[in-house]
């Protein structure tokens, strides 16, 4: 140990007499330690951490599909739920639940609560105990007890103030009164953000077998396990078929982990960006290398002497490691405190409804992998150069007037492979940067099929339990309508069901058969199901392709009309034009409805294609207690955000408004999953690229320093400036070449795992390779020129006397 205490503050010691490298290698650790474990604390939380429920191991996600109708996701209905429950022998217990909203008033003003009902066993599936109170037991579904209602954490401290006594208060829910019987634990909000739990009664007689929107997830029995759940649902489902060939032919479900279906999503853009800060790492451990063969080639006196003193090999390389441990750990220290900053960073940037990401902080895990790194790191940047100084030729150094360059051609070999390796990983990072900028570019230029530009949207609910008909809700929403549209600047006004782009977070589906065809599964047809006002093709500027939009003509007692999207148009009558065909909605409807118009496609995602869309006047299903308000401005539509509540507000106190903002904001909102990995790549990108500049120049300027003698020698021969010029041009091109071939190579089988997060962009993209070729040669030569040209000022007279 007191050797080991020598090594160390001798390392210091040198160290603080040389502080501008000791800056310069400290910083650069920090940065790119930090980093790394600011991104393994987001990987850690989100990927690797298992969900906060007991055995989350167990909990398994149950997911519908018909492939021969091309549904590659649905919900599932309560009667095959119920089904399930009673035939299986590998669950535990099984849940579902519904996703919504509700009007909850406690005496304050009314507020939209995202809500979600759930089945009696939904809280003993998750084995979630409450902070306050009870959960919702099964007795709680039963039809005819009074309503029962649990609330998030959250919305006890927002709207009770935090009252422990707020157990088995009343509370008005929508029109109902219910029963307050617990409050969650923090951090507790699944699913979907929800912060009130309210018991959904299945009731299989009453439901019907194909009205799929029940969301199921159940736990496994101890020592059962994924595969067999498969074959066990597959085979249930295939006795369902058989009984229920109607609703049930083709449908399929797959079973899955319940923490990969909640984070699927992001796994591969925060593996991509995991894998990019490591590159990063490399980067940075390779520029110090070099600075450190730089400094082992001025050492070798000090070196050579310590062996002729009787220092062993091994000893030398230890007091080296010791030196780059100091680094290290002094760049380790200072990065962990970087990551607690940039960990605040990642989640501010990242997208609101990111998976788990507000369970993100740093646990023990992080403190290991960062003193792992910190450890790997003076090993990966430290050894070779260690390894190096102490192979110097002792007689060689030792002798008078030596410039200390013994070994220098084996010193030069590795910091030019260590270049090559710079740039080879840093162009791998720009071209991932590249792919994913022109993707986000091809998604923004995506048209959605409307027009976000001056557009307000506002969701509008009627007041809880005032409005028992249809005729009410449409003579409310009328008169919503016509007030906003009397505002000074309001151009037009419409209303939807659910926006595109999923601006609701919803999307409602419903069948539908042709006139004179069986309503069977082959002939039933899905499309969403969007009941709209007259003014909202005009207000979202949706084109008409032909035949004509809803009027205020379309009512409850006039001819049942609907509007399909060219999609729904093709997939019925391709070739010929569907005016004045008829279809049924099934299940719901038993009556027929014209088709009097065909609109142009909207967009529930811009990454993907158009599906069917079917459109009926509200005033001919005003079912809905909510809806969206679309209002086009002639400016600012942020302006009118106030003027549009209060007169709501005036109209009836009691409306709650919500969802306040622009459709710009709503078009940035859903490419927002995509802009952060892009961001973050072209970030950690532009690093590796300056890295790979600095390090392209300190060889490029070690190289010059090693040969002033010999330019000296080369000039006085008769050489001309851009023969010198070339000659060290050569060398820093060379490696340059040599990297950017090594990188193509790695990029072609590297971004093949970016696919996912790519559109519009083939990952082997020709152009993008090319342009970040250009780019990195242009800067080669860029960080070759400045030592190239102090080399042509070289006095030979001066250069000849250098010793």
């Amino acid at each position: 140990m007191e050797t080991l205490f020598k090594d160390l503050r001798y390392g210091i010691r040198n160290l603080l007499k040389h502080p501008g490298f000791a800056l310069v290698a400290v910083g650069t650790l920090a940065l790119a330690i930090g980093a790394n474990s600011a991104m393994f604390t987001v990987v850690n939380a989100v990927l690797l951490r298992p969900l906060q429920y007991p055995e989350s191991d167990r909990l398994v996600w149950l997911e519908a599909a018909n492939p021969p109708r091309g549904i590659t996701y649905s919900n599932m209905s309560v009667p095959d739920f119920v089904d399930w429950q009673s035939q299986n022998q590998v669950f535990e217990q099984m849940a579902g639940f519904f996703v919504g909203g509700q009007i909850l008033n406690n005496g304050d003003e009314p507020e939209r609560v995202r809500s979600t009902l759930v089945s009696g066993d939904f809280f003993s599936v998750l084995r979630m105990p409450s902070l306050l109170g009870r959960t919702l037991q099964p007795d709680d579904v039963q039809t005819g007890r009074g309503l029962a209602v649990v609330i998030s954490y959250g919305l006890w401290q927002r709207r009770f103030g935090a009252d422990r006594e707020v157990i088995g208060r009343q509370v008005a829910i929508g029109s109902k009164s219910a029963t307050l019987v617990g409050v969650m634990p923090q951090g507790f909000d699944y699913p979907s953000q929800s912060e009130m739990w309210l018991p959904l009664p299945l009731e299989p007689a009453k439901e019907a077998r194909d009205d799929r929107y029940l969301n199921v997830f159940a736990r496994l029995k101890p020592g059962a396990n994924i595969p067999q759940a498969q074959a066990e649902l597959d085979t249930i489902n295939q006795r369902l078929a058989q009984s229920y060939a109607a609703t049930n032919t083709g449908w399929t479900v797959k079973v899955s982990n319940l923490q990969d279906q909640l984070v699927g999503n992001v796994r591969p853009s925060l593996l991509v960006l995991l894998f990019a800060v490591l590159f990063v790492l490399l980067i940075a451990c390779a520029n110090i290398a070099n600075l450190l063969l730089a400094r082992g080639s001025s050492r070798q006196k000090e070196i050579a002497l310590r062996a002729a003193l009787g220092a062993s090999r091994f000893r030398i390389v230890r007091q080296l490691l010791t030196e780059s441990m100091v680094l290290s750990v002094v760049g380790g220290a200072f990065g962990l405190l970087l990551s607690f900053w940039l960990t605040k960073l990642l989640i501010a940037i990242s997208p609101a409804n990111s998976p788990r990401f507000d369970e993100i902080q740093p646990d023990a895990r992080v403190f290991v992998f960062t003193i792992g790194l910190t450890i790997v790191t003076c090993l990966v940047f430290g050894l070779a150069p260690a390894l190096q100084a102490s192979r110097s030729d002792q007689s060689e150094a030792l002798k008078e007037g030596s410039r200390g360059n013994a070994g220098g051609a084996r010193s030069n070999r590795i910091r030019s492979g260590l270049m090559v390796a710079e740039i080879a990983m840093s162009f791998m990072l720009l071209v991932g940067a590249g792919l994913l900028i022109k993707s986000f570019l091809h998604l923004r230029a995506v048209t959605p099929g409307f027009t976000p530009e001056n557009v307000l949207t506002v969701r509008v609910s009627g007041p809880p339990g005032k409005f028992k008909e249809d005729a009410q809700r449409a003579e409310f929403f009328r008169q919503v309508n016509d007030r906003i549209q009397s505002l000074p600047g309001v151009q037009s006004v419409g209303m939807i069901l659910s926006l595109p782009l999923n601006g609701d977070t919803f999307n409602l589906w419903r069948g539908y058969v042709r006139e004179g065809r069986p309503d069977t599964p082959e002939e039933r047809g899905d499309a969403a199901y969007l009941p709209v006002t007259p003014g909202y093709f005009r207000t979202m500027q949706i084109p008409l392709i032909s035949g004509r939009t809803f009027t205020e003509q379309d009512t409850a007692n006039s001819a049942k009309v609907i509007i399909v999207n060219e999609t729904t148009a093709r997939r019925l009558w391709p070739g010929e034009s569907p005016l004045g065909r008829h279809v049924t909605i099934a299940p719901n409807e038993k009556f027929l409805r014209e088709i009097v118009g065909v609109v142009g496609e909207t967009k529930a995602s811009l990454a993907n294609e158009p599906g069917e869309q079917m459109y009926v006047p509200f005033a001919q299903d005003a079912s809905w207690p909510s809806m969206s308000v679309v209002i086009r401005t002639s400016g600012d539509p942020a302006s009118f955000s106030s003027a549009v509540r209060n007169e709501i507000r005036s109209l009836e106190k009691a409306a709650p408004v919500f969802n306040v903002r622009t459709l710009n904001d709503l078009v940035a909102t859903s490419v927002a999953p995509r802009r952060t990995p892009m961001l973050l790549l072209s970030a950690f990108a532009g690093a590796a690229l300056m890295l790979a500049m600095m390090g392209i120049y300190g060889v490029t300027a070690y190289y010059v320093t090693q040969r002033t003698q010999e330019i000296g020698i080369r000039m006085a021969l008769g050489a001309q400036m851009s023969d010198v010029l070339k000659l060290v041009l050569k060398g820093g091109m060379v490696m340059a070449v040599a990297g950017i071939a090594t990188g193509l190579v790695g990029s072609f089988v590297l971004t093949r795992w970016m696919t996912t997060l790519l559109f519009g962009v083939k990952p082997t993209d020709w152009m993008t390779f090319a342009a970040v070729s250009v780019c990195l040669l242009v800067t080669a030569l860029l960080a070759c020129y400045l030592p190239a040209r102090r080399a042509t000022k070289v006095d030979p007279l001066v250069a000849l006397r250098y010793e």
